[in-house]
């Protein structure tokens, strides 16, 4: 056991994250972190990654918590290193990614003084740029405050509530000691502070969905938003469809909470939807559509259409303690925890119901029908559209389909802004386990490359391949140096169309802009990952991907595939149509 008297407030501060079983912290070193860095390197629990820059060092937390279930946590200087946190910082605040953010200040008796990289009230103010977007903001200016500051920068760090907090220390109350009942005790991190206790299930509205729909013989298809999208959901979710033969779609940011070579599944509905996921639920043959753990915002409401409420019942579970963006929906949500929802209906004895049996044929007959609209109307799956350049490069489509066949079923998907985001969440067919990760409300560039080596981190077991483009690589390419240095085993596939794709789409297609402004130079990302020490392989035809994912399998670090696509419209239809 540590003695009372080498503990100081930086060692404190990363034995509580210890207490919470994080076991990755994500850094930029600094001048005012070198005592949170020396207990960092102290930890016999903690590994520092040492990023690149601190919005990846931001992303990367973000997709280690989305991976984990716990939280993020990345640390920097303040000043600079957090004004570099804020466009993560509003990612993750847009998704709901509980973080912990910590920044190193100026000695406290420096303030007010122009001391270089100030971030304090007589400073920049840090505290007030960052308020809008976490949760709780923390300044902590002595060491006597430690418990109750920790214990409040620290609440709601888990994915019930999904928060965000931001921390700020100046470095001569890093290095102060802590006296016995000054320390933050494991007893504040019990009651599962840190174990994501789950929001129980709302019993009397579900036996009321029960009754109406799901044990009648009604029309009923489920719509799985973010919030319904981790491993465990989706683990009951697929049991609760196939006990109630229940068609279930997903949002973009649900992709992944389904299995979508089932027969039940209706695919993605809204941006990059599914020809047979937008005609169900369009329709107005549905008896009730339920959503969960979705704010049907433009992207998974199909950009407001009134059809997604025309004509049936909208029941609408959520457990996220913010108030959603629904306020074209003119009903309000269940209060209800999803997780806790799908094993409650999983757990029904189906069999005690009369007339159950009978209810199961008519769905299952009804759910045939459904099935003869594919989940691609091909008429429309074009591979080329006036205007367009007579490109012999690869086509997105057909390199997403491969990689589809190619990579293992069970493989956490990272995926990118961009267009290459569209083609990948239209023809890259989800396993459904809850492995598929896209920063969907915000959907800043670049953050997949760092993202996807947090999921990696937080889930070693599980093969990882972050898809991107090369404008995305422009922004933030540069950590795959950080894989390469602690050896993370990652594919990371660059589609390099030359392009800022979704806009040069917009270009070739409709003149928004002149093509100049979503031009990119033909970049050798190839050259780029050597180096950087990361081996790479550049692919030009589509029969050689095959031989560039097998030796990525065979290499003990990461590994980059350059693929030479061309520019192509994207399947985008039914959400464009929306849109005009």
């Amino acid at each position: 056991m540590k003695s009372h008297a080498s503990l100081n407030v930086s060692k404190t501060v990363v034995n509580s994250l210890e207490v919470a079983n994080i076991d990755h912290v994500f850094l930029v070193p600094g001048k005012m972190i070198y005592p949170l860095l020396d207990a960092i390197d102290k930890s016999p629990l903690i590994r520092g990654i040492v990023c690149a820059h601190e919005t990846s060092c931001a992303f990367m937390a973000d997709g280690y918590a989305r991976a984990s279930r716990k939280f993020g946590v990345c640390v920097g200087i303040s000043g600079p290193g957090t004004m570099n946190f804020v466009p993560g910082m509003a990612a993750a605040h847009a998704d709901r990614i509980p973080m912990l953010y910590i920044a190193g200040g100026v000695s406290s008796r420096a303030e007010g003084k122009g001391a270089f990289q100030d971030a304090t009230l007589s400073g920049i103010f840090e505290s007030g740029v960052v308020r809008s977007l976490v949760r709780n903001v923390v300044e902590l200016k002595n060491k006597d405050n430690l418990q109750a500051e920790m214990r409040r920068a620290t609440d709601g760090l888990n994915w019930m509530r999904r928060a965000q907090s931001f921390i700020s220390i100046p470095v001569d109350v890093q290095q102060q000691e802590v006296l016995p009942g000054q320390e933050v005790s494991r007893q504040l991190y019990d009651h599962g502070e840190f174990n994501a206790s789950e929001v129980p299930a709302n019993r009397a509205a579900l036996e009321a969905l029960c009754e109406q729909y799901l044990l009648k013989s009604k029309r009923v298809a489920f719509l799985i938003g973010s919030r319904g999208n981790d491993p465990e959901t989706a683990r009951l979710l697929l049991e609760v469809a196939e006990r109630f033969c229940i068609p279930v779609a997903t949002t973009l940011s649900g992709k992944g909470a389904f299995p979508e070579h089932h027969n039940l599944s209706l695919g993605i509905y809204g941006f990059s939807g599914h020809t047979r996921a937008v005609r169900v639920i369009n329709s107005d043959e549905l008896d009730a559509l339920v959503v969960f753990g979705s704010d049907l915002n433009q992207r998974d409401s199909m950009n407001w259409t009134d059809k997604l409420t025309a004509q049936k019942e909208l029941i609408i579970f959520d457990d996220g303690f913010d108030a959603p963006a629904m306020g074209h929906v003119a009903r309000g949500r269940i209060f209800s925890g999803i997780g806790a929802t799908f094993r409650l209906l999983s757990e029904m004895d189906t069999n005690r119901i009369a007339g159950f049996h009978t209810v199961l044929e008519r769905r299952k007959a009804w759910v045939a029908e459904v099935n003869q609209t594919p989940l691609y109307d091909h008429q429309f799956e074009q591979t080329g559209a006036p205007g367009f350049h007579d490109d012999p490069t690869l086509h997105p489509a057909d390199v997403v389909k491969r990689l589809c066949q190619l990579l293992p079923d069970d493989s956490n998907v990272v995926v990118d802004s961009g267009a290459h985001r569209i083609f990948m969440a239209h023809y890259w067919l989800s396993a459904g386990i809850g492995n598929y990760f896209s920063s969907s409300s915000l959907a800043p560039m670049g953050w997949a490359i760092a993202a996807g080596i947090g999921v990696k981190l937080a889930a070693p077991e599980r093969p990882c391949v972050v898809v991107t483009g090369d404008g995305c690589m422009l922004m933030h390419g540069m950590e795959i140096q950080t894989a390469a240095r602690y050896g993370v085993k990652i594919l990371f596939v660059v589609l390099n169309n030359s392009a800022h794709g979704a806009i040069h789409i917009d270009a070739i297609s409709n003149g928004s802009i002149p093509e100049q402004f979503s031009e990119l130079p033909r970049h050798n990302w190839t050259a780029f990952a050597a180096s950087l020490g990361v081996t790479a392989r550049m692919v030009e035809r589509l029969d050689d991907l095959e031989d560039a994912v097998s030796e990525a399998s065979q290499s003990n670090g990461p590994f980059l595939i350059e693929v030479m696509t061309g520019v192509f419209p994207a399947p985008n239809r039914y959400y464009a149509e929306c849109a005009a």
